[in-house]
């Protein structure tokens, strides 16, 4: 059976933005979509019941939470539609639920938190942990006139080897070109001694030697798909959330080259999440199959 492409519900309009996202991608992909509410376990033992149902709150709520998503999925032509309504911690059942799926699709935050955050605590911890690539919709799905193309950001790291191969699929799904981008910057020293010890045309030269090395395999395999490269001074972060205005997908690999190895989202990724100005997908490569 094929891979589903999931997506998580709460019964908020960011969430339904992701369903429209999620059934669109999966009329592309020729793949089923499940959608996914999470409920929490009523903690205490006086029994709640929604009136004129059966089922005790939040399990009854949660099925018209699905059946509001499932309408909405539906009215897209020849995709799948499944539901599964699953009980326990929101984040931990959440990528239970997800453990074999293709994509999983989520929106910035829902209904609980902060309204002024831009990344709810379930969609990033859904970004640190899940095995397949996660993308967050944001409030303005990207639909507007002049978003064109995917634009994926490359730094060399092996996630962004992974983040390439996604890009390049997503552009030859929609028929669009891709636009690859890396971005470097100074570290913090005072801008009169920043010549003396960089030679800006050397870095600039590296930066395209990284790109050209980092594309040239997926280039033969999708030779339908138009590339651009860019290499940009500045940090990558407010680069990569720039550049998301203009594209259909912003694609960035769940860790780049620093930081710490044990952490499951880089600074770059994560704050590329809080910024950008269209959908991001995070790559974290299939865990590879040891001898």
């Amino acid at each position: 059976m094929s891979e589903p492409i999931v997506v998580g519900v709460d019964g908020s309009a960011e969430a339904l933005r992701a369903v429209d996202w999620a059934a669109a991608e999966a009329g592309r992909r020729r793949l089923p979509l499940r959608i996914v509410h999470i409920a929490v376990h009523w903690e205490y033992s006086i029994a709640i019941r929604e009136p004129g149902l059966e089922a005790p709150r939040p399990e009854a709520a949660g099925l018209g939470v699905l059946e509001i998503a499932e309408e909405r999925a539906r009215t897209f032509a020849s995709v799948d539609v499944s539901c599964r309504l699953g009980i326990g911690p929101i984040p931990a059942t959440l990528l239970q639920e997800a453990a074999d799926a293709a994509l999983l699709v989520l929106g910035p935050h829902g209904t609980g938190g902060f309204p002024r955050l831009l990344l709810g605590s379930v969609s990033r911890q859904a970004a640190e942990h899940a095995s397949c690539p996660v993308v967050i919709v944001p409030r303005d799905p990207g639909t507007r006139p002049g978003r064109s193309g995917i634009v994926v950001g490359i730094d060399g790291s092996e996630a962004s080897i992974d983040a390439v191969g996604f890009a390049f699929e997503e552009a030859s799904l929609r028929s669009v070109g891709l636009h690859a981008v890396h971005a470097w910057a100074h570290p913090a020293y005072p801008p009169e001694m920043r010549a003396a010890r960089y030679d800006t045309a050397a870095v600039e030269q590296e930066g395209a030697r990284l790109l050209s090395e980092s594309l040239a395999g997926w280039k033969a395999e999708y030779p339908d798909v138009p590339v651009t490269e860019q290499v940009v001074e500045g940090a990558p972060a407010p680069v990569l959330a720039d550049a998301s205005g203009d594209a259909e997908l912003l694609v960035v690999g769940a860790r780049g080259r620093g930081g710490f190895p044990g952490l499951r989202l880089g600074s770059i990724s994560h704050a590329v999440l809080h910024h950008a100005k269209g959908p991001v997908a995070v790559v974290r490569g299939r865990p590879r199959q040891t001898a």
